[in-house]
Protein backbone atom coordinates (compact mmCIF):
# COMPACT_ATOMS: atom_id res chain seq x y z
CA UNK A 1 0.00 0.00 0.00
CA UNK A 2 2.77 2.28 0.69
CA UNK A 3 4.03 1.85 -2.79
CA UNK A 4 0.24 2.77 -4.39
CA UNK A 5 -0.10 5.91 -2.24
CA UNK A 6 3.74 6.82 -3.73
CA UNK A 7 1.95 6.01 -7.12
CA UNK A 8 -1.40 8.30 -6.56
CA UNK A 9 0.10 10.73 -4.11
CA UNK A 10 -1.42 10.11 -0.75
CA UNK A 11 0.08 10.62 2.52
CA UNK A 12 1.77 7.88 4.36
CA UNK A 13 1.58 8.05 8.25
CA UNK A 14 3.41 5.58 10.45
CA UNK A 15 2.47 4.66 13.89
CA UNK A 16 4.20 2.58 16.17
CA UNK A 17 5.30 0.76 19.41
CA UNK A 18 7.99 2.13 21.73
CA UNK A 19 11.25 0.72 19.85
CA UNK A 20 12.77 0.46 23.11
CA UNK A 21 9.85 -2.30 24.25
CA UNK A 22 8.63 -3.60 20.55
CA UNK A 23 11.57 -3.28 18.62
CA UNK A 24 11.87 -1.66 15.71
CA UNK A 25 9.42 -1.10 12.24
CA UNK A 26 9.74 -3.89 9.93
CA UNK A 27 13.15 -3.40 7.85
CA UNK A 28 10.97 -3.61 4.22
CA UNK A 29 8.48 -0.94 5.55
CA UNK A 30 10.77 1.78 6.79
CA UNK A 31 12.83 1.25 3.41
CA UNK A 32 9.42 1.81 1.49
CA UNK A 33 8.65 4.73 3.45
CA UNK A 34 12.45 6.08 2.70
CA UNK A 35 11.11 6.19 -0.88
CA UNK A 36 8.20 8.25 -0.56
CA UNK A 37 8.48 11.30 -2.38
CA UNK A 38 8.96 14.61 0.03
CA UNK A 39 5.49 15.89 1.24
CA UNK A 40 4.11 12.02 0.88
CA UNK A 41 5.28 11.41 4.86
CA UNK A 42 3.14 12.38 7.21
CA UNK A 43 4.91 11.13 9.95
CA UNK A 44 5.83 9.23 12.98
CA UNK A 45 3.93 8.60 15.54
CA UNK A 46 5.12 6.75 18.67
CA UNK A 47 2.38 5.29 20.92
CA UNK A 48 2.81 5.77 24.26
CA UNK A 49 -0.09 3.77 26.02
CA UNK A 50 -0.14 -0.36 25.68
CA UNK A 51 -3.54 0.08 23.78
CA UNK A 52 -1.90 2.81 21.56
CA UNK A 53 -2.91 6.63 21.50
CA UNK A 54 -3.30 8.39 18.15
CA UNK A 55 -4.27 12.01 19.60
CA UNK A 56 -1.18 13.25 17.93
CA UNK A 57 -1.98 11.60 14.86
CA UNK A 58 -5.79 12.21 14.75
CA UNK A 59 -5.08 15.56 15.30
CA UNK A 60 -2.25 15.79 12.23
CA UNK A 61 -4.95 14.70 10.27
CA UNK A 62 -7.91 17.13 11.56
CA UNK A 63 -5.44 20.08 10.62
CA UNK A 64 -4.28 18.57 7.53
CA UNK A 65 -8.46 18.32 6.72
CA UNK A 66 -8.39 14.47 5.81
CA UNK A 67 -12.00 12.90 6.17
CA UNK A 68 -10.87 9.35 5.44
CA UNK A 69 -7.81 6.87 6.90
CA UNK A 70 -6.93 3.49 5.59
CA UNK A 71 -5.28 1.03 8.25
CA UNK A 72 -3.23 -2.16 8.05
CA UNK A 73 -0.93 -3.27 10.55
CA UNK A 74 -0.11 -6.20 13.19
CA UNK A 75 -1.84 -7.15 16.11
CA UNK A 76 -5.01 -5.66 14.41
CA UNK A 77 -6.79 -6.75 17.69
CA UNK A 78 -4.88 -4.49 19.80
CA UNK A 79 -2.95 -1.05 18.58
CA UNK A 80 -4.97 -1.20 14.81
CA UNK A 81 -8.06 -1.31 17.01
CA UNK A 82 -7.77 1.40 19.40
CA UNK A 83 -6.19 3.73 16.74
CA UNK A 84 -8.95 2.94 14.46
CA UNK A 85 -11.80 3.41 17.11
CA UNK A 86 -10.12 6.93 18.24
CA UNK A 87 -10.27 8.36 14.63
CA UNK A 88 -13.86 6.85 14.04
CA UNK A 89 -14.76 9.05 17.33
CA UNK A 90 -12.92 12.04 16.21
CA UNK A 91 -15.63 11.25 13.09
CA UNK A 92 -13.01 10.19 10.30
CA UNK A 93 -13.79 7.59 8.38
CA UNK A 94 -12.09 4.41 8.76
CA UNK A 95 -11.12 1.67 5.78
CA UNK A 96 -9.71 -1.51 7.38
CA UNK A 97 -8.11 -3.41 4.92
CA UNK A 98 -8.41 -7.35 5.42
CA UNK A 99 -5.89 -7.98 3.58
CA UNK A 100 -3.66 -5.79 5.63
CA UNK A 101 -4.37 -6.79 9.46
CA UNK A 102 -3.01 -9.43 11.26
CA UNK A 103 -2.01 -10.98 14.16
CA UNK A 104 0.61 -13.08 16.17
CA UNK A 105 -2.02 -15.47 16.55
CA UNK A 106 -4.43 -15.79 13.50
CA UNK A 107 -7.31 -16.54 15.87
CA UNK A 108 -6.97 -12.88 17.21
CA UNK A 109 -8.20 -11.57 13.42
CA UNK A 110 -11.64 -12.90 12.93
CA UNK A 111 -12.96 -11.29 16.77
CA UNK A 112 -11.07 -7.73 15.75
CA UNK A 113 -13.44 -7.80 12.80
CA UNK A 114 -16.44 -8.60 14.50
CA UNK A 115 -15.48 -6.72 17.67
CA UNK A 116 -15.10 -3.55 15.41
CA UNK A 117 -18.03 -4.22 13.54
CA UNK A 118 -20.39 -3.98 16.36
CA UNK A 119 -18.63 -1.42 18.33
CA UNK A 120 -19.12 0.90 14.41
CA UNK A 121 -22.55 -0.81 13.95
CA UNK A 122 -23.83 0.59 17.87
CA UNK A 123 -21.62 3.74 17.66
CA UNK A 124 -23.11 4.24 14.16
CA UNK A 125 -19.21 5.07 12.83
CA UNK A 126 -18.22 5.27 9.36
CA UNK A 127 -16.21 2.25 9.42
CA UNK A 128 -14.76 0.05 5.94
CA UNK A 129 -14.21 -3.42 5.96
CA UNK A 130 -12.01 -3.53 2.54
CA UNK A 131 -9.31 -5.34 0.49
CA UNK A 132 -6.28 -3.71 -0.39
CA UNK A 133 -7.21 -4.38 -4.37
CA UNK A 134 -10.63 -3.24 -4.23
CA UNK A 135 -9.67 0.03 -2.34
CA UNK A 136 -7.19 0.78 -4.74
CA UNK A 137 -9.25 0.91 -7.46
CA UNK A 138 -12.05 2.99 -5.78
CA UNK A 139 -9.09 5.69 -5.55
CA UNK A 140 -7.67 5.46 -8.87
CA UNK A 141 -11.44 5.92 -10.03
CA UNK A 142 -12.31 8.60 -8.01
CA UNK A 143 -8.45 10.13 -9.05
CA UNK A 144 -9.33 9.97 -12.62
CA UNK A 145 -12.84 11.47 -12.35
CA UNK A 146 -11.76 14.85 -10.37
CA UNK A 147 -8.86 14.67 -12.91
CA UNK A 148 -5.99 14.51 -10.44
CA UNK A 149 -3.36 12.21 -11.59
CA UNK A 150 -0.18 13.57 -12.81
CA UNK A 151 0.41 11.42 -15.62
CA UNK A 152 -1.79 10.41 -18.59
CA UNK A 153 -4.39 7.86 -17.37
CA UNK A 154 -2.78 5.37 -19.85
CA UNK A 155 0.74 5.56 -18.37
CA UNK A 156 -0.93 5.97 -14.47
CA UNK A 157 -3.16 2.32 -15.68
CA UNK A 158 -0.29 0.60 -17.22
CA UNK A 159 1.95 1.52 -13.78
CA UNK A 160 -0.89 0.30 -11.08
CA UNK A 161 -2.05 -2.88 -13.21
CA UNK A 162 2.07 -3.90 -12.82
CA UNK A 163 2.19 -3.06 -8.89
CA UNK A 164 -0.97 -5.07 -8.73
CA UNK A 165 0.28 -8.41 -10.36
CA UNK A 166 3.83 -7.85 -8.27
CA UNK A 167 1.75 -7.23 -4.74
CA UNK A 168 -1.02 -9.22 -5.06
CA UNK A 169 1.75 -12.21 -5.13
CA UNK A 170 3.34 -10.90 -2.20
CA UNK A 171 -0.52 -10.87 -0.20
CA UNK A 172 -1.29 -14.19 -1.35
CA UNK A 173 1.54 -15.81 0.27
CA UNK A 174 1.07 -13.71 3.18
CA UNK A 175 -2.12 -14.37 3.73
CA UNK A 176 -1.20 -18.36 3.37
CA UNK A 177 1.19 -17.46 6.50
CA UNK A 178 -0.81 -16.06 8.19
CA UNK A 179 -3.39 -18.72 7.78
CA UNK A 180 -0.99 -21.51 7.60
CA UNK A 181 -2.24 -22.79 4.25
CA UNK A 182 -5.84 -22.55 5.84
CA UNK A 183 -9.26 -20.72 5.13
CA UNK A 184 -8.24 -17.90 3.20
CA UNK A 185 -12.33 -17.04 2.62
CA UNK A 186 -12.06 -15.50 6.11
CA UNK A 187 -9.98 -12.13 4.30
CA UNK A 188 -12.42 -12.31 1.04
CA UNK A 189 -12.77 -9.88 -1.77
CA UNK A 190 -16.04 -8.17 -0.70
CA UNK A 191 -16.24 -4.70 1.07
CA UNK A 192 -18.66 -4.08 3.96
CA UNK A 193 -19.65 -0.61 5.03
CA UNK A 194 -20.71 -0.02 8.31
CA UNK A 195 -22.81 3.12 9.07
Amino acid sequence: MIRFAKLVGVQVFLTKGRPSIYGSTVHEIEHEIAQLPPGLFGGSFTKTKFLGDSLELTDSLRSKKFRHAMFCGVEAHIGVRAQATELLKQGIIVHVLLDGVSSRNKEEVSPFITLMRDDAHLNKYPLYFITSETLSYIIIDNQIMIGNLKVPVGDFLTDFLALIRTEGQSISTGLKTLLGNGDERVLGESSEVIE
